[in-house]
C-alpha cells in the first residue's frame, strides 16, 4: 500500500472512532492509550475475517501463508528439516521465515505480524501465549579439536576463563545466562569477537581463535568432521529449550492448525 493510502485510512478510522490511535512526534509514531485499547478489537476483527475466509475458501488441500519468526541459531540447524518436510507435504502453503532476535520475535508476535515464533530461551509464560512444542537444548563450550582443553570433562571455570571467547551478539539468551552467572560469581569474561552468525563462530573456533558457546544441536556437523570438540566445565551447565509459541488472541488459520499438528510428530534423531 502507498503511504498516503494508509495515512488516509488511519485518519478515517480515527474520525469514525473519535479517538487518536497514534501519538505522533515528528517522524516517530507509536500507539496511544486509545490505540492500544483498540488493538484488542483489531485482533478480533482479524480473527473473524480469517474465520470467514477459511470457511468460504476451504479446499481439500490446505493453502495460505504462515509468517514465522525464528532465531538464527535454530535456523542454522537440523530443525530446519521440519520446514522442508512440511513444504513437501503441503505445497500450497507458503512459509515466510524471518530470522530475528528474541525481542523482535516476541514484539511482532504480540503485534500479529508473526503467526508463531521459534525461540531458544528459558521457559516463557505470557497471557494469551501458548507453547505448542518444546525441545530441550544443552548449551556447551567448545574449542578446536587440537586445543589443549578439547574433550576434557571437568575443566574448572576459572581455567576456562583464561581463554579468549568468540560469542554471539550481546542480548543473546544463552550469552546473557553465562554473563549473569559470571557477574554473580565475580568473574571477568574476555570476548575478542562477537557476531550473530553461528557458522562464523564455529569456523573461527575451529581455527583456534577462541572458545565458543553455542547450543550443541548447532555443532553436530563440525563435531562429526572432527573440526571442534566439546569442553565439559566442572559444576556448571546451561540448559534452555526451543519453544514454539503462538498467540491465542488470533484465530488459528487452517495452515497454522496443520503446521501445529505436524509439529507434534517431529523429532530430531540423537
Amino acid at each position: 500500500y502507498a503511504q498516503s493510502t494508509v495515512t488516509m485510512q488511519i485518519q478515517q478510522l480515527e474520525n469514525e472512532l473519535h479517538a487518536n490511535l497514534f501519538e505522533r512526534n515528528g517522524k516517530r509514531i507509536r500507539l496511544s492509550a486509545a490505540g492500544r485499547e483498540f488493538l484488542k478489537y483489531a485482533y478480533q476483527i482479524s480473527k473473524y475475517e480469517t474465520m470467514a475466509l477459511d470457511h468460504f475458501h476451504r479446499t481439500e488441500e490446505p493453502e495460505g501463508t504462515l509468517n514465522i519468526g525464528i532465531m538464527e541459531t535454530i535456523c542454522s540447524s537440523d530443525y530446519t528439516n521440519f520446514f522442508n518436510n512440511f513444504l513437501e507435504k503441503y505445497p500450497k502453503i507458503s512459509l515466510h521465515l524471518e530470522v530475528v532476535t528474541t525481542f523482535k520475535a516476541m514484539e511482532d508476535l504480540d503485534k500479529g505480524i508473526f503467526d508463531l515464533i521459534f525461540l531458544l530461551d528459558e521457559k516463557i509464560l505470557r497471557p494469551n501465549w501458548k507453547t505448542a512444542r518444546t525441545f530441550p537444548a544443552d548449551i556447551s563450550f567448545f574449542c578446536a579439536s587440537s586445543h589443549p582443553l578439547a574433550g576434557q570433562e571437568e575443566v574448572p571455570l576459572e581455567r576456562l576463563l583464561q581463554e579468549s571467547f568468540i560469542l554471539t551478539e550481546k542480548g543473546c539468551n544463552y550469552r546473557n545466562v553465562f554473563e549473569k552467572d559470571l557477574m554473580d560469581a565475580g568473574y571477568v569474561l574476555k570476548c575478542i569477537a562477537e557476531v550473530g552468525h553461528t557458522s562464523y563462530i564455529i569456523k573461527a573456533v575451529a581455527r583456534q581463535l577462541g572458545i565458543g558457546l553455542l547450543p550443541v544441536f548447532t555443532l553436530k556437523d563440525a563435531l562429526e568432521k572432527g573440526e571442534i570438540a566439546l569442553i565439559g566445565v566442572k559444576d556448571y551447565r546451561i540448559s534452555l529449550s526451543i519453544q514454539v509459541i503462538y498467540n491465542t488472541q488470533r484465530m488459528l488459520s487452517l495452515p497454522l492448525k496443520v503446521f501445529l499438528n505436524e509439529l507434534q510428530h517431529f523429532y530430531i534423531p540423537e
